[in-house]
C-alpha cells in the first residue's frame, strides 16, 4: 500500500475576514475556505465552531486526496502568548482573549498546532517563497483593518522579548503631544490602517466630494473596503485618491526610521489595501522612505508587493508549522 503522504494547513485569522487553506508538501494550495472573522452573533463559541467546521472541510479534502496533515499553522492579528500559543490580545477581535487554537482543534486532530502573529507568519511565507526570498534582513507591513509589522534578523523572524516586535501599528507619529502632557493619540493605526482611511474617505462621500465612492459604497464607513477605495480612485474621486496618496506616504514616513536603525534589505508590503492598490501604495511608502531615510540605508532597501497576496499569511503558517514539526526551524520566541 503506498504510503501517504503530507499536506499542510495554514490559517490567517485576521480583523475582519479568515482565511483557511490547504497545501502539499511544496505549498502548492489544494483547497481553500473563507469565512467572516465576526459571526452575527455567537462570539468566541461562534468563532470556534467557524475555526472547526473550516479545518474540518480541509481535513475531509486531505483523505480524499490520500494525505495526513501533521501540523497546523496559524497567523492571528494581534499578540500571540509565546510557549502557549494562546491570543493574548487582538485589537479587532477582543473575544480572542485567552483562545488557544491547540485546545479548539485537539477534537478533530492530533496535529501540531502552531500559533504566531499574522504578519510575522506572512513575513515567513515571504521569505521562504515570496518578495523576501534569500534576504537576511527584512521588514513585512501589512495594511488591512490595521496595521501589522513583522522582523526577520539574520533570516528568522525576531518576535522580541515578549513576542511583540513588529507592532508598527501603534508607532508614534507625533512624540511632542505627551511630552507636553496630552494623551498618546496619532498613532499609525489611527492614521493610515484601511479602517482609518475608510473614515476619512465616508466623509468626502458624505460631502459629495467622491461621488464615485459614494455610488458604490455609500458613506457608512464600516461598508467601505480596500477594493471600493480602489475602484473609488479609477473612476475619478481625486479627493480619495489624494487621501490614500497622503497616508501611505505617512507609513514610508514612519518606516524611514526604521529603515535607518535596522537597514534591512527588503520591505515588504502586503495586507488587502496594498492588493487592492499594488502600485499606487508601493510607489508612495517608497517616496515616504526616500524622502527621510539617509542615502545609504536607502541605497541597500528594495521595496516590494508581497508575491504571495492574499495566502502570504496562510502559506507562511503552514510552511512555518511544516518546518518546526521536521526540525528545520525552531518555532519564534
Amino acid at each position: 500500500m503506498a504510503k501517504k503522504r503530507n499536506a499542510y494547513i495554514g490559517i490567517d485569522i485576521g480583523g475582519t475576514k479568515s482565511l483557511f487553506a490547504l497545501f502539499d508538501e511544496k505549498f502548492a494550495r489544494i483547497a481553500e475556505v473563507k469565512q467572516m472573522t465576526h459571526a452575527a452573533k455567537g462570539g468566541r463559541g461562534a468563532f470556534r465552531a467557524m475555526v472547526r467546521e473550516s479545518v474540518g472541510e480541509l481535513l475531509q479534502v486531505a483523505k480524499r486526496h490520500k494525505r495526513i496533515v501533521p501540523a497546523i499553522g496559524v497567523g492571528c492579528a494581534g499578540i500571540v502568548e509565546p510557549g502557549s500559543g494562546k491570543i493574548r490580545v487582538s485589537p479587532n477581535a477582543v473575544f480572542l482573549r485567552g483562545f488557544s487554537f491547540a485546545e479548539a482543534l485537539a477534537p478533530l486532530t492530533d496535529a501540531r498546532v502552531c500559533v504566531l502573529n499574522d504578519v510575522q507568519a506572512g513575513l515567513y511565507g515571504e521569505l521562504e517563497l515570496g518578495a523576501a526570498r534569500k534576504a537576511r534582513h527584512a521588514i513585512g507591513i501589512f495594511i488591512g483593518t490595521g496595521i501589522g509589522g513583522a522582523l526577520a534578523v539574520d533570516g528568522r523572524i525576531y518576535t522580541g522579548a515578549g513576542g511583540v516586535a513588529g507592532d508598527i501599528g501603534n508607532y508614534l507619529l507625533h512624540a511632542m503631544g505627551p511630552l507636553a502632557g496630552s494623551l498618546r493619540e496619532g498613532v499609525l493605526d489611527d492614521v493610515a490602517s484601511r479602517t482609518a482611511i475608510a473614515g476619512d474617505a465616508a466623509v468626502l462621500a458624505a460631502k459629495r466630494w467622491a461621488p464615485k465612492l459614494r455610488s458604490i459604497a455609500g458613506t457608512d464607513v464600516t461598508a467601505i473596503k480596500s477594493t471600493h477605495l480602489a475602484r473609488s480612485i479609477a473612476g475619478g474621486d481625486k479627493a480619495v485618491e489624494k487621501l490614500v496618496r497622503s497616508r501611505a506616504r505617512v507609513v514610508g514616513i514612519a518606516l524611514s526610521n526604521l529603515v535607518d536603525f535596522l537597514n534591512p534589505q527588503v520591505l515588504v508590503l502586503g495586507g488587502g489595501l496594498v492588493e487592492a492598490m499594488p502600485s499606487l501604495i508601493r510607489n508612495e511608502v517608497r517616496k515616504g522612505i526616500e524622502a527621510h531615510a539617509t542615502a545609504v540605508a536607502f541605497k541597500d532597501l528594495k521595496v516590494r508587493v508581497s508575491q504571495l497576496g492574499d495566502h502570504a499569511v496562510t502559506t507562511g503558517a503552514a510552511h512555518l508549522a511544516a518546518d518546526v514539526i521536521s526540525g528545520r526551524a525552531p518555532m519564534p520566541r
